[in-house]
């Protein structure tokens, strides 16, 4: 589904694209008949089914979509609370669900049989990797550039004992399937001592040792002034938010817009003013350093 415009009343409004309506049925389908996510992502990629952004679609957000209203016909409102405090975690669990005015793609059968299944499995406790892996995102993909991410296998031993192995793999792979990129796993240890060696040689290497610190120097003078530049932007950038907020409260009072637009424009500029507060917070760690 995607917004249109109508530049009558400037109202936005949700039309059904087939193309994409066909991927979110089959993800409902697909999670109905007992598949997990990773397949899910799997089969839509393998399909050559895209994102609005025409990227491979992500576990995340296949996770998304089988939990949002709007493939029933429903809209929602005020889905994030407290965003000027809470930042990231700021999703609200029960946010205002109103019945749209655009189609439904999804059978409430069908919802309401995922919504339960979903309901069942967020029950179960998180996976937890015990140990530590420093290199996670730091190693990359020799394939796509990816970041690698944590991955376990069980092996079973001739004596009929079970063996767990951890790997770093390809963070595309895991989170986007075999269409996107392969495992190209490779076993913790040997990954780890193989940086650790490399990291004592060149730390032992006085010279080597004096070039960096130099550098970082450098590249942290250079990360300062860049800072500085991006909160003088940052600041304008908030003004001109505090401003559409204001005139979007003045609209709604003089009856130029319905409290449907209202409200998702509260929305749209709420989520604006939350990912500015994010960077604005990010940009501070910066500056104050010496």
């Amino acid at each position: 589904m995607e917004g249109t415009e109508n530049h009558g009343r400037r109202k936005s409004r949700l039309e059904v694209v087939e193309r994409k309506a066909e991927a979110v049925r089959l993800m409902f389908q697909l999670y109905a008949s007992g598949k997990g996510y990773k397949a899910i992502v799997g089969r839509i990629n393998r399909e050559v089914y895209r994102t609005k952004l025409d990227n491979a679609f992500s576990v995340a957000q296949i996770k998304s979509i089988l939990t949002n209203p709007v493939y029933i016909g429903k809209v929602r409102y005020d889905v994030r609370r407290d965003w000027n405090e809470k930042r990231r975690n700021n999703i609200n669990p029960n946010p205002i669900v109103a019945d749209g005015k655009h189609e439904a793609i999804i059978s409430e059968e069908l919802w309401e049989q995922v919504q339960f299944m979903i309901s069942q499995k967020n029950g179960k406790p998180a996976r937890i990797y015990d140990g530590e892996y420093p290199l996670t995102g730091i190693l990359k993909c020799p394939q796509c550039g990816a970041g690698m991410v944590i991955s376990r296998t069980t092996n079973r031993n001739k004596d009929g004992s079970k063996q767990k192995l951890t790997y770093y793999a390809c963070g595309n792979w895991k989170n986007k399937g075999t269409t996107v990129c392969h495992s190209n796993m490779v076993r913790v240890e040997k990954a780890n001592t193989f940086v650790y060696n490399q990291l004592d040689k060149l730390l032992s290497d006085e010279k080597f040792f004096k070039e960096v610190v130099g550098r970082v120097n450098r590249e942290h003078r250079i990360l300062k002034e860049n800072a500085i530049k991006e909160r003088e932007v940052q600041e304008k950038s908030l003004e001109k938010i505090k401003v559409r907020q204001q005139r979007n409260h003045e609209l709604y009072e003089d009856s130029e817009i319905s409290r449907e637009e209202f409200l998702t424009r509260r929305e749209e500029l709420n989520r604006q003013l939350c990912e500015l507060r994010e960077k604005q917070t990010e940009t501070s760690m910066v500056i104050p350093l010496n």
